[in-house]
């Protein structure tokens, strides 16, 4: 990154502090953009895997609206925005939204399941953080898993994006369960060799606009055997392989409740592709809007509901999806936040 780039964000990350500090780490940082519901794969696991189940193109909002949207996360402090989907390269603007959030000197991030990314390849350099979904570099079983035999494509997409890279700003997202467990070492040394970052995390339910997939989820001695898996897998890739080894005690125990509250609603905006924010999150709506973010927070409507935060509605039993759980476990353990702030700063 130019130096003229880190001094910026370095300077947006001082500005963007002093505002939490004064609203009394009240407000919140971090926002995923769902650009796009659709996705151009079909993974066995995912809810959005059924062809045409999502379709927002009459709906996605004009750049410019979201341009109004990203200068009102600037002004309230929001330290990061992660692009998200579906797909999110599937919105054609997307890469506009990655340029216009960097200029103003914001961590962005993006997953993406890397068929697109050549097409916009100048986009992606600009992202702090690529994650690329990969689960297993065996062909037939990636296709099995993905529903799509595209793993030749996106690996050659990945290689021509990574010239455009800092080694360990890009990262490997392998979705774990018993069926690819064993594909995971020759995974970690692919990214050992080329500087990237492998997270594996176990595969989990998810539920949108009350539809879910068949339980995926592993159960018993399914996770104990992951859990081992990963922690060896780490000893022999200390510098590669990263993944938060409480996220199993987590699951195990059932996911989200009283003892480890989820804290989405108030540290994690979700905006959906026509620029609404939704609460409590971006897989149940109690709360929808198109006021300005700092409207938004300071309604009564949204203070009660992350007023609930700490006690567990019925529709999030059992949840344990990877975003809310991160924002989740910096707030509920600030030792762990902290950590995570210096990481950050290390790989500007």
């Amino acid at each position: 990154m130019p130096r003229a780039q880190v001094s910026m964000k370095y300077s947006y990350i001082a500005r963007s502090v002093l505002k939490h500090l004064a609203a009394g780490f009240r407000r919140p940082y971090r926002v995923m953009f769902e650009t796009t519901l659709m996705c151009n794969m079909f993974c066995e696991y995912c809810i959005f895997g059924a062809a045409g189940r999502f379709n927002d193109l009459q709906t996605r909002a004009t750049p410019e609206r979201i341009f109004r949207r990203i200068d009102e996360f600037c002004r309230m402090g929001v330290f990061a925005l992660s692009f998200s989907g579906g797909e999110p390269l599937l919105n054609p603007y997307t890469g506009d939204y990655i340029a216009y959030a960097a200029d103003r000197g914001m961590w962005t991030s993006m997953p993406t399941n890397g068929l697109l990314m050549k097409k916009y390849a100048d986009a992606v350099a600009r992202l702090d953080m690529l994650e690329v979904s990969i689960d297993s570099l065996n062909p037939e079983r990636f296709a099995k898993r993905r529903g799509l035999a595209g793993l030749p494509k996106i690996l050659d997409n990945l290689e021509f994006v990574l010239t455009k890279r800092k080694p360990f700003t890009t990262q490997i997202n392998a979705t774990v369960n018993l069926e690819n467990l064993d594909d995971l070492p020759e995974l970690a040394e692919f990214c050992r060799q080329r500087h990237l970052v492998l997270h594996p995390e176990a595969v989990h339910n998810v539920i949108r606009q009350g539809k879910s997939l068949p339980d995926a989820e592993l159960h018993g001695v399914e996770i104990d055997r992951v859990e081992r898996a990963l922690r060896e897998l780490r000893a022999r890739y200390p510098r590669n392989v990263r993944f938060y080894t409480h996220y199993y005690d987590f699951y195990r125990q059932g996911g989200f409740g009283p003892k480890f509250p989820c804290r989405h609603p108030s540290k994690l905006v979700s905006m959906k592709p026509d620029g609404s924010v939704h609460l409590p999150c971006a897989f149940v709506t109690l709360l929808e809007s198109q006021a300005p973010l700092k409207e938004v927070f300071s309604s009564a409507a949204a203070r009660e509901i992350i007023a609930q935060e700490t006690t567990l509605w019925d529709f999030c039993r059992g949840c344990k999806i990877g975003c809310p759980y991160e924002v989740s476990a910096f707030t509920n353990s600030p030792m762990l936040a902290l950590k995570s702030g210096l990481n950050f700063l290390r790989m500007m």
